[in-house]
């Protein structure tokens, strides 16, 4: 994106050259909608509510208000959760637990990396909208084996695994993760259940 001194360099440069330089107007007409906002928002993902929490107390405050307050800051209305897939501390389901019809061994410690005491201070400052959204299925439910680089939910159409098909076990390690916000007082209004699809 060009500065102003860029835009005035290349401005005057065409004008040394003997250029004519047009502008067009921009008319802009406050009285017509083309859209509704549902507001603004921000992803704390990989470890920015870690960073926001371990702030010194005053500063941590002071963050917080120029991220939700109305009246001294962004007044951000909307907030992205990251739904963790990957191992211990990471996610609500950090092992395999053998196929797709056992039992899960799902791990709550209340803090989701300290998502949970965002997602609530961000609701002190008025915020309803709440977004989770899943870096992916846990690997073992995955044709790839890992939480990264691809692969498929075992059982998508086209895509089998030896161990079964994990589309009803995922759902139901969704669900919980919802669940385990209601818990603690959040509810998520959106649920994401994978991050950038057509990403190659």
């Amino acid at each position: 994106m060009l500065n102003l001194l860029q835009i005035m360099f290349y401005y005057f440069t065409l004008l040394a050259l003997g250029v004519r330089v047009a502008f067009a107007a921009i008319n802009v007409n406050t009285g017509t909608t083309y859209q509704t906002m549902d507001g603004f928002g921000f992803s704390q993902a990989f470890g920015r509510a870690n960073d926001l929490y371990n702030l010194p107390t005053t500063q941590r405050n002071y963050a917080l208000d120029l991220l939700f307050s109305t009246t001294a800051g962004a007044g951000f209305t909307i907030l992205r959760n990251r739904i963790g897939s990957g191992g211990s501390g990471d996610s609500i389901e950090p092992s395999n637990p053998g196929s797709p019809s056992s039992t899960p061994k799902y791990v709550w410690d209340g803090s989701d990396g300290h998502q949970v005491w965002v997602s609530q201070q961000a609701k002190s400052y008025g915020v309803t909208r709440f977004y989770a959204n899943a870096w992916s299925a846990p690997g073992f439910m995955k044709t790839n084996g890992i939480e990264t680089n691809g692969g498929y939910l075992c059982g998508v159409s086209g895509h089998t695994c030896s161990s079964g098909n994990w589309m009803p076990a995922y759902a139901s390690f969704l669900i919980q993760y919802i669940n385990y916000y209601a818990s603690v007082g959040i509810t998520i209004n959106y649920l994401g259940f994978l991050n950038e699809p057509d990403y190659t």
